[in-house]
């Protein structure tokens, strides 16, 4: 009897593991057979104003290189809304001073609540405006823009942010070409220990902080091939919060970011009670999905490989450990409150391919990955397993692991030759003993960061059990800005 249960725990296992890889393996080979085909330009005259709201709180080291690159931004009319979240250092200062804001009155606002409005600065030329506010959170901040904002598309940047000129418009252009698409996004690189010198990287070494470089292989593996074949599918949930652009008009039908201030008439017609949640960058897009496909109009959301954004990521455990946990609690939270979709052929492939895929290979994973690990000790101590199949099959998921990630650097090494210079800066490895090192920590993050990683998440699944809803900001060092005095050594290839 013992046997034949061991046997049926091993084959569902099997089919977990199997189907899991299948799937991973089908979207690198989308990724592939993808990558490479962009969509042209429209012609300039057709592109909106854009609003591009940015929520700082205490952002005083990051603030004012974020805003200096959003000024460059090659794109034909925008605006910059920086939201100041109640800060306790000088983000309202090291915007005021850099920029030579002045204090105006409070323009008339649009319907979403938010908390109290408490000042306003405006540039002379309207292009650049500050507004203070009582604190009440990243999504609060995001519906507070999006109130005093001007433009039709809705651009969200964390203020750690920082674009290539270019990928406004290349975002913006998905939207002028397909009225169907309500929310674009673009590629995400780590911007620890690069330079900046006039809004633009000079300079983006590889790391050497191993945490740094994993998760570097992570956001290759998670943005690179994940998220551009899911989005190739039309069945991408999450579009990050450091860089998103939405239709304001969409975002008012649906009453806005997700806060405990909501009270739009179509989120109080899906939710019972009120609903927060600390991802609120994903929560968004499946509640964008939703309405779409309740109200019975076509719809996409596309992920762009060029569009490059740089953002900071945690470079010690204990921050590292508070990301991981947040971003799995919020994947809880998000899936919980649209549960009713999962397995609804009226949600199409949201809720067919989509959600079944994040509950079952993201939001469920750890749990059963650490359930298989104790089912392998299990039987391998009681002797029920032939350990050197078990040590074959490791090998063989590790060198698939490291052959994915080797040739998706090299394939997009390629791809990058014909790019900006910033392009292929994202990559951070610029010699042969760089890319060997990114596959080093590739092939041993399978036997470290991954049980760092499965922890954190059991950290967040625990917290949504016990309703317990942080948003644990990590510190920010800031990007390294120099000045126009840089010497000609190092200056920008």
């Amino acid at each position: 009897m013992e046997n034949y249960v061991v046997r049926i725990i091993e084959k569902l296992f099997v089919i977990y593991f199997l189907s899991y890889f299948i799937f991973d393996l089908a979207l690198f080979l989308i990724f592939l057979f993808t990558f490479r085909r962009e969509s042209r330009i429209a012609p300039l005259e057709k592109f909106p104003k854009v609003s591009i709201i940015v929520p700082a709180f205490n952002e005083q080291v990051s603030i004012a290189n974020c805003v200096k690159m959003l000024r460059s931004l090659d794109y034909p009319e925008f605006e910059i809304i920086v939201v100041n979240d109640g800060s306790a250092d000088d983000t309202q200062g090291a915007v005021v001073k850099e920029f030579g804001l002045a204090e105006t009155q409070v323009p008339v606002a649009g319907g979403l609540q938010t908390a109290g409005i408490v000042s306003f600065y405006r540039s002379v030329d309207g292009s650049l405006s500050l507004v203070n506010k009582k604190n009440g959170g990243k999504a609060d901040s995001l519906n507070a823009g999006i109130n005093l904002s001007g433009g039709e598309i809705v651009c969200t940047i964390d203020a750690d942010s920082i674009l290539d000129r270019s990928s406004l418009l290349r975002v913006v252009n998905e939207m002028v070409r397909d009225e169907s698409v309500f929310v674009s996004g673009g590629q995400i690189a780590v911007a620890n220990d690069t330079v900046i010198r006039n809004g633009k990287v000079v300079n983006a070494k590889m790391p050497s902080n191993p945490l740094v470089l994993w998760q570097i292989t992570e956001y290759i593996k998670s943005f690179f091939v994940s998220r551009i074949g899911l989005s190739k599918i039309n069945s991408i949930l999450i579009m990050s919060g450091a860089f998103s652009v939405f239709r304001k008009k969409d975002l008012y039908a649906i009453g806005g970011f997700l806060t405990g201030r909501s009270d739009g008439e179509y989120i109080r017609s899906i939710f019972e009670s009120v609903k927060t949640t600390v991802c609120e960058d994903m929560e968004i897009v499946v509640r964008l999905w939703r309405y779409y496909r309740e109200t019975g109009r076509k719809c996409r959301a596309v992920y762009l490989a060029k569009p490059l954004c740089w953002t900071e990521v945690p470079d010690n455990l204990s921050n590292l450990f508070k990301q991981r946990t947040r971003w799995h609690l919020g994947l809880a939270e998000t899936i919980s409150m649209h549960k009713k979709m999962m397995f609804d052929p009226n949600y199409k492939t949201t809720g067919l391919v989509a959600l079944p895929y994040y509950f079952f290979y993201e939001l469920a994973s750890p749990l059963i990955k650490i359930a298989a690990l104790a089912f392998i000790a299990y039987v391998g101590f009681a002797g029920l397993v032939n350990i050197q199949w078990v040590v074959y099959m490791a090998v063989f998921i590790t060198v698939t692991s490291a052959l994915i990630i080797s040739v998706v650097t090299v394939y997009i090494e390629s791809w990058s030759e014909k790019q900006s210079a910033v392009s292929r800066n994202a990559l951070r490895y610029k010699s042969f003993m760089d890319w060997a090192t990114l596959i080093f920590f590739s092939i041993i993050s399978d036997f470290s960061y991954s049980f760092f990683r499965i922890a954190a998440q059991v950290k967040g699944l625990t917290d949504f059990l016990r309703k317990k809803s942080e948003w644990n900001k990590f510190e920010r060092k800031g990007v390294r800005s120099i000045g126009p005095e840089l010497s000609k050594s190092n200056s920008p290839v």
